[in-house]
């Protein structure tokens, strides 16, 4: 057992069987090895033992945190565990029945849900262990309890996003594709047919099915921002347009490759990637089957990319640099002068009497744009004068009027 460690999140793993309920409280460590906390195993009775499966998983969800309430109150809680009737019903918007009287107890608490990447059985062995007078729950192999070493093997993660463009009569699909290592995979599918926005919603999916069965995942986490094509592929809504039977239909087919796989509904900021995707194949008008697209990161804004140095002697401005830099004033020129001049990315500006900001030129840049705005104008009746031209284009030097 160890002291938890405050503002570290806490790992709570729970069990329940036909006889008993046990749960774990535990910790990672800075090198992630998960240290026990504390720990309870608790014998069901009477009506107890006649509780529906769902019932008892909540059960043991509030035993835990009853018993473990003053470490749950000060930290996030990340709640491992192998029911889906617990993560099911806390995703819930409404509980109804029992349920709801025992999850209400929850609400206080920061508690997320994970799926147990290698079950260490600590807390199916508490709950396997209900104590003396009661029937063992292994009398097959009594001592010993598979589930402490079989390790589940981690799933593929696909994230999903479908939009449509009801203007041009067509949608794009975006499809994201995390491997257990951590590898990204993304896609971009135009639709230039006629669709809506819950068959295009289908057709990523399908599409999404598609890829990963394609790269040999067996265990599948479907992630999806429309709770309409979630809750309808779990069975929650019913189906009432006819145009998305197909499309289901050939879904659930594609499931069934699959050795394990669950689609949960997401909020849109976390399904973010996907959507951008789709968002962009959807306005993305190309000629053949497919467009290569090259996308680069920036870190520095291009204001920032060339730097201007003043460190000639003999360049009028630099002891005004020198003057703006420095957090002491030298004396080198004065407040009145001063204070017509800043800094500006590493470039030194000068703020005109109309409020206008000009670029201050050294020598060398002052002929240069002399010459060139010359030639421009030479030989033509103008009524702007080669000063005024100078001043709109935003350049600036003490004699540049003379």
């Amino acid at each position: 057992m160890k002291s938890p460690i405050q503002g570290r999140p806490l790992c709570l793993h729970t069990s329940s069987s036909d006889a008993a309920v046990g749960a774990l409280l535990s910790q990672e460590d800075d090198e992630g090895i998960e240290h026990p906390i504390y720990y309870f195993s608790r014998t069901l009775r009477n009506a107890k033992l006649r509780h529906p499966k769902a019932e008892k998983s909540c059960l043991t969800l509030v035993h835990a945190v009853q018993k473990f309430r003053h470490y749950l109150l000060s930290n996030k809680v990340v709640l491992i565990s192998r029911a889906d009737p617990i993560k099911f019903l806390l995703s819930k918007p409404a509980l109804i029945g029992k349920t709801d009287k025992c999850l209400i107890q929850t609400s206080e608490f920061d508690i997320t849900c994970a799926p147990p990447k290698a079950i260490k059985g600590q807390a199916d062995l508490l709950a396997a262990l209900p104590g003396e007078g009661t029937t063992a729950l292994h009398e097959d192999l009594p001592g010993e309890f598979s589930e402490i070493s079989f390790v589940k093997e981690e799933a593929w993660l696909l994230y999903i996003d479908g939009s449509s463009t009801p203007s041009s009569n067509n949608g794009g699909a975006g499809i994201v594709l995390v491997s257990p290592t951590g590898e990204v995979f993304s896609h971009s599918f135009k639709m230039y047919f006629w669709c809506t926005n819950n068959s295009v919603e289908y057709e990523a999916l399908f599409i999404g099915l598609s890829l990963s069965k394609q790269t040999g995942a067996t265990h599948l986490e479907v992630r999806g921002d429309s709770k309409l094509l979630v809750n309808q592929m779990n069975g929650v809504y019913s189906l009432k347009e006819v145009t998305l039977a197909h499309y289901r239909s050939e879904a659930q087919n594609l499931l069934n490759y699959f050795a394990d796989a669950t689609i949960t509904h997401i909020g849109c900021n976390k399904n973010k990637h996907a959507d951008f995707l789709a968002t962009l194949s959807s306005k993305l008008q190309f000629e053949g089957l497919e467009e290569t697209l090259i996308l680069r990161r920036r870190t520095v804004a291009s204001t920032w990319l060339s730097q201007s140095k003043y460190s000639e002697a003999n360049d009028w401005r630099t002891p005004i640099v020198q003057e703006l830099n420095s957090s002491l004033s030298q004396g080198k020129v004065s407040l009145k002068t001063l204070q017509s001049f800043f800094m500006l990315h590493g470039v030194l500006y000068h703020q005109n009497p109309d409020g206008s900001l000009s670029r201050c030129l050294g020598d060398e840049e002052v002929q240069l744009q002399l010459n060139r705005i010359h030639d421009e104008i030479y030989g033509q009746m103008l009524v702007v004068t080669l000063y005024r031209r100078l001043q709109l284009l935003g350049y600036y030097w003490p004699d540049m009027e003379t």
